[in-house]
């Protein structure tokens, strides 16, 4: 009797016919979908999502209508379109008297303009005509003050703008540009600590030591471009241990060793 043979064990591939098709096809198809659902976002995003109203904060100096003017953002545009930046960046550069401006979406569709103002800290000489000057050293605008009408802010000597313009910071030459940050330093210390009208007549005709005039009665020499807030820490903290009668100069050139040195005059 013949034996069977044995049979050897096969393998398939699980593939049917027209499977590879399929595949192929479903390879295609999904960037496809992809593709149409990203346009139907866009079209929805621009469908539906329109600048409906535009509400601005912070603003005194500047009205609403001003700062929506120079934003550029009209009721209609594209909510999802308005470059946040590139728009805050353009305020700030129209507007000198803005210091910051945010620019906010709120869904579905509100933008927020949120800004701060700058103020007008201090002034200098250009040639012939005093400019105002905040305490980043941005200029302000021309006045027709004189130094007697200023008398509220502090006037700088020893650094002159070169063709001022208004918004720009101070340039007064690569030679004299570490005044700038010096004096920079100086004023922001001067408005925060709210001693505006205390200090006049500010000299950083070296910048190795500018001077300046305390409540009209102390010469404050503040040495070279080092821990500038602490030595005006300093400079307070010494006027408080002097007497209502007491004037002369106040040398801070070693505040950072909290030494104030006094020299009656």
């Amino acid at each position: 009797m013949a034996r069977k043979r044995q049979q050897e064990p096969r393998t398939f591939s699980g593939r049917t016919p027209g499977s590879s098709r399929s595949k192929r096809h479903g390879t295609l198809f999904a960037p496809i979908a992809f593709l149409l659902v990203c346009l139907s976002l866009i079209m929805a995003m621009s469908i539906f999502f329109k600048v409906g109203e535009i509400h601005v904060e912070g603003n005194s100096v500047y009205t609403t209508e001003e700062i929506i003017e120079a934003s550029g953002i009209d009721t209609g545009d594209n909510l999802f379109f308005i470059n946040q930046v590139f728009m805050g960046s353009r305020l700030t550069e129209r507007l000198p008297y803005l210091q910051t401006a945010r620019i906010s979406r709120v869904l579905p569709n509100k933008v927020i303009i949120s800004v701060t103002e700058s103020s007008s800290t201090a002034c200098v000489y250009a040639g012939e005509t005093l400019w105002m000057i905040d305490h980043n050293c941005k200029l302000m605008g021309p006045t027709t003050a004189t130094e007697a009408d200023a008398s509220g802010f502090v006037l700088v000597k020893g650094l002159e703008p070169i063709d001022p313009v208004v918004g720009d910071t101070v340039s007064p030459g690569v030679e004299e540009s570490p005044k700038v940050s010096y004096l920079s330093e100086i004023l922001t210390e001067i408005d925060v600590r709210g001693l505006n009208g205390k200090v006049t007549d500010l000299d950083i005709s070296s910048v190795a030591n500018p001077m300046f005039m305390y409540e009209g009665r102390f010469l404050v020499k503040l040495g070279s471009k080092n821990e500038t807030a602490h030595k005006f820490g300093v400079l307070l903290s010494a006027v408080e241990q002097l007497s209502d009668g007491d004037a002369g100069t106040i040398d801070l050139s070693m505040a950072d060793q909290n030494q104030a040195h006094f020299m009656q005059s």
